[in-house]
Order: C-alpha cells, then sequence, then structure tokens
C-alpha cells in the first residue's frame, strides 16, 4: 500500500475511534467517564532513534517518554520516528551514510517493539502503532541531493535541511548569523524533496530559509510543515514561529506541531498545561484549527511540561481542551487528523496524491 493509501486508512480509524470509541482508557479520559472515547494521537517528532543509536539505549523502549507503556497508555496511533543526523557526529559533520546507519537502527528500533508496526505496514491494527520517518538535519547530502531520493522512496516524509548550525542547505534558527537562507544548493534539494513526493520541515531552519521556502513549496502545492514548533509571540524562542509563519503555514495548507519542551511553551525551564493551552489557543486562532499538530519532541533531550511528563499523558491535554470548549472534532484535528492529512500528501498530479487544503 502507498503511504497516501495507507495514512487513508488511519484516517479511517481515526473516524471510526472517534465516533464508536475506543477500547482502553487513558489518563486523558473526561472526568467521571463523560461518555467519550479517548482521543487518539498521532505525534510528529518523537527523537527515540537518537536515543537509542547515540545515546546507547536499549531499543525496546524500556526507557524515556515514549515508552511501550506510555504510548499505549497514550492511545498513540502513529508516531513519526526522526533520522536525526546531529551537526558534530564526525569531525567534519555528519555524512549520508550516517543517516543509513541511523535508519537501520529504527529498523531495529520497530523490530524490537511488539507495539509498533513495521515501516510502510499495508493496515493499522488495535493497539499497534504505525511508524513514519523524517530526517532531521539533512546537511549531509549537500555532498549528494540526488541522495535523498532512496530514503524518501524507503518513506521519508519530513525532512529538514538544517538542525543547529548552518549547513551548505540552509541557515538555521540557532546557528550563527547568515547573510542567506536557503542556499541555491539547499533551494534544488527542497524541489526535489517536493517533486519525488515528500515534504521540508522548517522547524529548524532561520527565517530567512523559511521565506525562501515559501514560494518554492507554493510552486508544487506543498503544505509547509514544522514538525515541533511553537508561537513565539507566546514564547520568544528563535525555534518558534511568527504569526506570520504560522499564517503562511496555515494558507499552504499545512500543519505547526506543538513541542512540549518548556522553554517552547513559555520561554522559562518550567512550564504547565495552562502554559501548552495558551500555545494551542494562540496558534489555532492564528494558523486555524486545521493548521496545528502535536510534536512532542518527547525523548530528544526536552524538558518536558509538568503534566505532559511523557506519552502516557498526552490525552489529558485533549481533555483539558474539551473542557475549555474546544468540540472534540476539534481536538481529533489536532490531535491526528491534521498530521495525517501532511504525512498524506503527494505532488498534485501525482498518483493518489491530492493538494492539501
Amino acid at each position: 500500500m502507498s503511504a497516501g493509501g495507507r495514512v487513508r486508512a488511519l484516517l479511517a480509524v481515526t473516524c471510526a475511534a472517534s465516533a464508536l470509541g475506543a477500547p482502553r482508557p487513558t489518563r486523558g479520559d473526561p472526568p467521571g467517564g463523560g461518555g467519550e472515547p479517548p482521543v487518539q494521537v498521532v505525534d510528529l517528532h518523537v527523537d527515540v532513534p537518537w536515543q537509542v543509536h547515540f545515546k546507547g539505549r536499549d531499543p525496546r523502549l524500556g526507557e524515556g517518554h515514549a515508552r511501550s507503556d506510555t504510548l499505549v497508555a497514550g492511545n498513540y496511533l502513529g508516531i513519526v520516528l526522526p533520522i536525526y543526523l546531529p551537526d558534530r557526529a564526525r569531525p567534519e559533520g555528519p555524512r549520508i551514510e550516517d543517516a543509513s546507519a541511523v535508519l537501520a537502527t529504527i529498523e531495529a528500533i520497530i523490530a524490537a517493539s511488539p507495539v509498533l508496526l513495521p515501516l510502510g505496514a499495508a493496515r493499522a491494527e488495535p493497539g499497534k502503532i504505525s511508524t513514519f520517518l523524517s530526517i532531521e538535519g539533512a546537511g549531509a547530502f549537500a555532498e549528494d541531493i540526488a541522495q535523498i531520493d532512496r530514503f524518501i522512496a524507503r518513506g521519508v516524509r519530513l525532512i529538514s535541511p538544517s538542525h543547529a548550525k548552518n549547513t551548505r542547505l540552509s541557515s538555521s534558527a540557532t546557528g550563527e548569523p547568515a547573510a542567506f537562507g536557503l542556499t541555491e544548493l539547499g533551494k534544488r534539494f527542497c524541489e526535489r524533496v517536493y517533486a519525488q513526493g515528500a515534504l521540508i520541515d522548517v522547524s529548524h531552519v532561520s527565517d530567512a530559509a523559511f521565506a525562501d521556502l515559501v514560494p518554492i513549496a507554493a510552486a508544487h502545492g506543498a503544505p509547509i510543515v514544522a514538525t515541533h514548533s511553537n508561537a513565539r509571540a507566546v514564547a520568544n524562542r528563535p525555534r518558534n514561529l511568527t504569526d506570520e509563519q504560522l499564517r503562511l503555514i496555515g494558507r499552504s495548507g499545512g500543519v505547526a506541531g506543538l513541542n512540549f519542551h518548556a522553554p517552547f511553551v513559555n520561554g522559562t525551564n518550567e512550564a504547565d498545561l495552562d502554559d501548552v493551552l495558551a500555545q494551542v489557543e494562540h496558534m489555532v486562532r492564528v494558523a486555524g484549527v486545521d493548521h496545528v499538530a502535536i510534536g512532542s519532541d518527547f525523548d530528544g533531550g526536552i524538558i518536558p511540561t509538568k503534566g505532559l511528563d511523557d506519552a502516557s499523558a498526552v490525552p489529558a491535554l485533549a481533555a483539558r481542551l474539551r473542557q475549555r470548549g474546544m468540540s472534540r472534532e476539534d481536538v481529533v484535528k489536532i490531535f491526528s487528523q491534521n498530521a495525517l492529512r501532511i504525512l498524506g500528501w503527494r505532488p498534485p498530479g501525482a498518483s493518489g496524491g491530492q493538494r492539501p487544503r
């Protein structure tokens, strides 16, 4: 089954679960039961592969924020596992072969974790979590941008051209001040990614690179995606998005994935659920409810928001949004359907493809 077909099947699952209920209770159930099934979660950024590949964690999901038990308790339906290429992976910087090695680690994690479905699994299964791929920090592909094709063919859906430092493709939101956004090579790289049917992730790029990407994305009918970034108007961090960027994401049909790292939530090292609610409400108000998703950044070295200490707690955020008056339909959009829409994107005219809403 194509990625687009698989995502459509998952969308059907989320709609059915919303209407008919789900089999397991979670920490996010409304007080007193409430009669509502728990909301399912599709998370655009969970850094388990970094922990296993670079930090030596056991691949069986027994540690950290995104353990097998916490993912099940959190009613996770889908998870994006990043092929993260640290800027310091080698003295000279990461290489394309490092991406292949991390992909092999991801395959080992999935094989060791019965709760996870294999990459490209043909259908959703009750109690199992569908897996997707991204690349975080693709600067290594400057040595041969054509090599990105084979990773997209393996199922990579989201690709960021830089991470913490500037690369030969793009300046970074947290890199040294630069007189460029996307380099000319970076622009060709983004064109190639879109033409191959994947999407550029702007979560780590500079404001200048974001601006350079907008016309490229528009030319390909592609949604702009920030997998794990919040609103800068609420927490003034360079990794967060300006209101104009949020509006552009909304106009493109894209999404911004809500990050649970406390400094990105309220600008300090201590945040709570009320602070996250302030982020959600601002992002929805500016970008629109169809353009906000979940991108927790769990296991990415974050300081988690109090009340969102691990994946099991994510439905508690859904319950709080319902208590504050958000419709269940809109909560389901934020927690799964918006993410699935962009994961299923294909270029206009491609087989199974559709223009983003």
